[in-house]
């Protein structure tokens, strides 16, 4: 009788064992693909800027350019960016008529939770963390030009299109 219920118990041991699965997190077969989810076309809802002083005074502001400060302050619709699954990509700036006033075209990538853009004259990292067809692109940059990469910029992005046209 013994052997029995010991063998019950090991049993229901290595039953509840086995039944432990692992969170969201650890899986990687949970977590969405960034290279696929990036690719199509992103609207610029919002950036955020903390800026930094590089002179030691520990002074500091802050940015927020909305919808409404791209069109009232620059006359221009906020940027939108094309992922296209060949890894280019654009960023196209419009003014209030829908004319292009600037685009750039590059190369882009994925490194985990990394998204790297490749310009002719420079590279950028962020960090970018997706969501219910938003994303949110942060990293360090020299915001305000005085030759530090210490302003912390965050833009949030809206899925408009799964297409790049």
């Amino acid at each position: 009788m013994k052997f029995i219920t010991y063998a019950v118990w090991l049993g229901c041991l290595s039953l509840l064992i086995a039944c432990q699965g692992t969170t969201g997190e650890d899986n990687p077969a949970e977590k969405p693909d960034l290279k696929q989810e990036l690719q199509g076309t992103w609207q610029t809802i919002q950036i955020n800027v903390a800026v930094n002083s590089a002179d030691g005074l520990d002074t500091f502001r802050t940015e927020s350019l909305t919808q409404d400060v791209w069109e009232r302050d620059f006359n221009m619709h906020p940027p939108v960016f094309y992922f296209k699954p060949d890894q280019k990509f654009t960023r196209v700036h419009r003014n209030l008529l829908d004319e292009v006033v600037d685009e750039s075209r590059g190369m882009w990538n994925v490194f985990g939770d990394t998204l790297v853009l490749i310009e002719p004259h420079a590279t950028y990292t962020y960090v970018v963390k997706m969501g219910e067809g938003r994303a949110s692109f942060r990293s360090f940059i020299d915001w305000d030009e005085d030759g530090a990469e210490d302003d912390e910029y965050q833009s949030l992005q809206r899925k408009i299109s799964i297409g790049t046209e």
